[in-house]
């Protein structure tokens, strides 16, 4: 994918911004990667994002944790944990779609806008967890002990993104 992660969920709820109310948001150029994005509009502010590389039938993930995982940065730039291991660290990112569930392998980096986490992950549009967020537009993003549930998005926004992520 073509995306880096800091350009993919720069910062999430600002003071300001958190008074203003979340709605889905979806789009797909055709010259550009796909996404689709529980947002604040006009505002970087969103707790749960995919994008995908058109026609690459893979979909990624981004969800923003409170948890912080990277305490402090090494003298080499990287972030540590409390162990003292560089992220990104790997983790396991469960999705769940009215009863489709993936628990896959994901990655957890340091969110520098907020100070919590960034958590990744990736599936297929073939996936079960796919069809299912395309008949209902519900999913739940669990990782890190902390769960990401938006409303509903739309039907219609997921398979627009989903059938340019084919």
């Amino acid at each position: 994918m073509k995306f880096a992660v800091a350009a993919a969920l720069a910062s999430f709820v600002t003071p300001a911004a958190a008074q203003e109310a979340m709605v889905w948001a979806v789009e797909t150029p055709k010259d550009a990667d796909a996404a689709l994005r529980y947002a604040i509009p006009d505002t970087d502010a969103q707790p749960i994002a995919f994008a995908c590389v058109r026609g690459s039938g893979q979909v990624k993930v981004f969800a923003q944790l409170a948890r912080e995982i990277g305490v402090k940065m090494d003298a080499g730039g990287a972030w540590v944990d409390k162990a003292g291991v560089r992220g990104p660290w790997p983790m396991s990112v469960a999705l769940n779609s009215e009863g489709a569930n993936a628990t896959l392998r994901g990655q957890i980096h340091v969110d520098e806008a907020t100070g919590g986490s960034l958590a990744i992950a990736e599936f297929s549009t073939a996936a079960p967890l796919a069809t299912a967020f395309r008949k209902t537009g519900l999913v739940t993003l669990t990782a890190a002990g902390e769960t990401v549930q938006p409303p509903p998005a739309p039907k219609s926004m997921v398979r627009k993104f989903l059938g340019a992520c084919k």
